[in-house]
């Protein structure tokens, strides 16, 4: 006897399974696979769709839907069917590759200048066609997606059941480990998108070789055109097919970047993100006639003492520096979060701002480079930082939200000579944005921002440390909410999840429901072989464990991102580390089988959750020594992490039908991604209330299986 607990039984013991190392590797390699077109789909479905980069949560939704249900509906079809559907999942990637080419896809609802959804604003931009883009068009590269997962994911479960629960959970994680290191490399050396589909391949082959024999190679045509396709888009600018100069295509970390030189235009140089108008490289005229200048005028006319020391967040590609340059300015750091953006400045800006010696480029997130800076700039100017991008395809978050703070701006603030200033410029789109920002800098400072520089909604807002306290404006008609470090929504005016998203979330999730309890129905029909893969309790409790999982995972990749930065390493890192810390539990939990386990990691799972909730993460940004707040934040934003996972791994080793219990797992994962939204109203810390409740809820979902399931002899 081993005095564990009693396990989730059925009326016959756990089978012992006989896998063959060739079903290990492969499970491994579709492990691998799985994450990493996952990863490839996210940032090429961005790059290529009109301003879905604003919501890569929607194709991360589509990836854990179909993964869900192929897991609970593999035992529906036969082994031999299930290989040829393996291969049919490459036509389907083909076709919506395919999709992307053809059409001009586009988010419904964006594609004007600054498009605005339920309160929250975007810099949008497209074409009329993707502008008018319906919910027929998205939906059908929606579905296309989950299909795709689903029909690799059926051919995973059928492996998985191979094997003890426990075991295949950690070949599958451990090719996901791989996946998500592969990408790493694959972004860190800047590999154009065409590339990453001939680098799925491999995997996607080896996982059918030994069944199919030579025919399987045909299995690479499919990615081979999908990559020819990609190849083909990078020829032609997004915004304007028919452009035939000068252009180069590179797909930085974060985004795809073109950079065109069209002599014909009066601002030649210009650069696109994700198809849209990004930055143009000025002269000399064009920027000391333009909102950057506003701050050096306003300080000539003051007639307090030029600036000397300057520090530029979102510097781009140089012509905020070449201002200052164009100033007199003595030193600056100029901090630009993407590094094809900065080198794309340092090689073809016409007034080379960058190789002046009394300019400091920095390659990093400019509120991390903040926290660490050494105090005495003249000015700290938040320059035009209008990503068109996410942090993580899980989290609700911008690059440069956790600028726009007010924890933020009292940052910038004290890191100001005397008779310092800062500054803030941008096309806001919206006068209630600008609105806002004034709040914001008023209750961090108690100044009130000046526009020292105005076109239509092109502001240039300048507050001063020398400027005396002041009251705050009246109130506008409109609720705005001030962005904090727990509620970074700048672009959002207060607090709520907007109409339009909580009744697609309320959509989704009702479709989700209905499709597994239709199918638990449907299993319960089936006779004693559907009785077997769970009662409903238990498959509730591994949905609520996959929901409240998602929500920890997001919670620390925001949480990492306000302490070290939103760059992508760091987001990597994090999501690596997570799925380090699900092997450690799987691990942890082979070895740990006494009864008082399970109760234990229970309590030690709140309780972290809690003591999270009640001293905020955020609180260490006032630890100088970054070795000792990387080792604080890691031990309070991973602990509950390895705990939850403690908790899955214990209660999913002893499921007969594993793989079932896990599709339900992901299906609850996918419901959690909705919940995230949830942030908009509440915060991030205040998630972390929602995980504890979830697992309170699994505890008691989990006892309740137990006892309705039958008690083996």
């Amino acid at each position: 006897m081993t005095g564990e607990g009693p396990p989730e039984h059925t009326s016959s013991p756990l089978p012992t399974p006989l896998p063959s190392p060739l079903d290990a590797t492969k499970l491994f390699l579709l492990g691998f696979l799985t994450l990493f077109l996952e990863l490839v789909l996210i940032r090429y479905l961005a790059g290529n769709i009109w301003n879905l980069g604003y919501f890569p949560n929607l194709v991360l939704l589509a990836v854990f839907l179909g993964m869900g249900f192929g897991f609970l509906l593999h035992h529906r079809i036969s082994d031999r069917l299930s290989g040829w559907l393996y291969q049919g999942s490459a036509l389907s990637l083909l076709t919506l590759v395919a999709l992307t080419r053809i059409m001009d896809l586009g988010f419904p609802g964006l594609g004007e200048f600054g498009g605005e959804i339920g309160g929250e604003l975007f810099f949008s931009a497209g074409p009329k066609a993707a502008a008018s883009g319906t919910v027929l068009t998205f939906a059908l590269w929606f579905t296309l997606v989950l299909i795709t997962f689903l029909l690799i994911s059926q051919r995973t479960a059928k492996l998985f059941r191979n094997f003890a629960p426990l075991k295949a959970y950690t070949l599958d994680i451990a090719g996901s480990c791989c996946g998500i290191l592969a990408f790493m490399l694959l972004s860190g050396f800047r590999v154009p998108a065409y590339l990453w589909f001939f680098f799925v391949i491999p995997p996607f082959l080896a996982a059918v070789r030994e069944e199919y024999g030579p025919v399987h190679i045909l299995g690479m045509i499919p990615f081979l055109v999908a990559g020819g396709i990609a190849y083909e888009q990078d020829l032609r600018l997004m915004s304007s097919p028919l452009y035939q100069g000068p252009m180069q295509v590179y797909w930085s970390p974060y985004q795809k970047i073109e950079y065109v030189n069209a002599p014909r235009e009066v601002v030649p140089k210009r650069i696109y993100v994700n198809g849209i108008a990004h930055q143009a490289m000025g002269l000399a005229p064009q920027i000391l006639g333009g909102q950057y200048q506003g701050p050096y005028d306003d300080r000539k006319e003051s007639g307090r003492p030029p600036y000397r020391r300057v520090l530029i967040i979102g510097a781009g590609a140089g012509n905020d520096v070449a201002c200052a340059l164009l100033n007199g300015v003595e030193e600056i750091d100029a901090v630009e979060i993407d590094p094809v953006i900065a080198e794309l400045g340092k090689r073809h800006h016409p007034l080379q701002p960058y190789s002046d010696p009394r300019v400091n480029l920095v390659v990093d997130d400019g509120r991390a480079f903040m926290t660490r800076a050494r105090p005495g700039y003249d000015l700290v100017i938040f320059a035009v930082t209008d990503s068109v991008v996410k942090v993580s395809s899980m989290a609700q978050l911008r690059l440069e939200n956790y600028l726009f703070t007010e924890d933020s701006f009292r940052r910038a603030f004290d890191l100001l000579t005397e008779t310092g200033d800062v500054a803030l410029y941008n096309v806001y789109r919206r006068d209630w944005l600008i609105e806002k920002y004034r709040r914001t800098i008023h209750a961090a400072t108690g100044r009130l921002p000046r526009t020292v520089w105005q076109m239509e909604t092109a502001h240039t807002l300048l507050v001063g440390r020398w400027q005396d306290p002041e009251d705050a404006p009246p109130p506008t008609g409109d609720p705005l909410d001030i962005a904090t470090d727990d509620w970074p929504f700048p672009y959002l005016k207060s607090r709520g999840i907007p109409t339009i998203y909580f009744t697609a979330m309320l959509f989704l999730a009702t479709f989700v429901l209905a499709m597994a309890l239709l199918l638990h129905r449907m299993e319960r029909r089936g006779g004693a072989d559907g009785a077997g893969r769970g009662s409903l309790p238990t498959k509730l409790a591994f949905a609520f464990m996959g929901a409240a999982f998602l929500l920890l995972e997001t919670k620390s990749i925001v949480q990492f991102s306000l302490l070290f930065g939103t760059t992508w390493l760091n987001t990597s890192l994090v999501f690596l580390a997570i799925l380090l810390l699900v092997l450690a539990a799987n691990w942890a939990a082979t070895l740990l089988r006494q009864r008082w386990v399970p109760p234990a990691v229970y309590l030690l799972l709140i309780s972290s959750c809690l003591i999270g909730f009640l001293w905020p993460v955020a609180n260490l940004l006032a630890v100088e020594s970054v070795p000792i707040r990387f080792c604080l934040a890691s031990l309070m934003t991973f602990s509950p992490i390895f705990f939850a996972n403690m908790l899955f791994s214990l209660s999913f080793r002893h499921q007969k039908v594993a793989e079932h219990i896990f599709g339900w797992n992901l299906l609850g994962a996918s419901v959690g991604g909705l919940v995230e939204y949830g942030s908009m109203a509440i915060g991030y810390n205040a998630l972390a209330i929602i995980v504890a409740v979830c697992y309170t809820l699994v505890a008691a979902l989990l006892l309740l299986g137990r006892r309705r399931a039958p008690v083996s002899n």
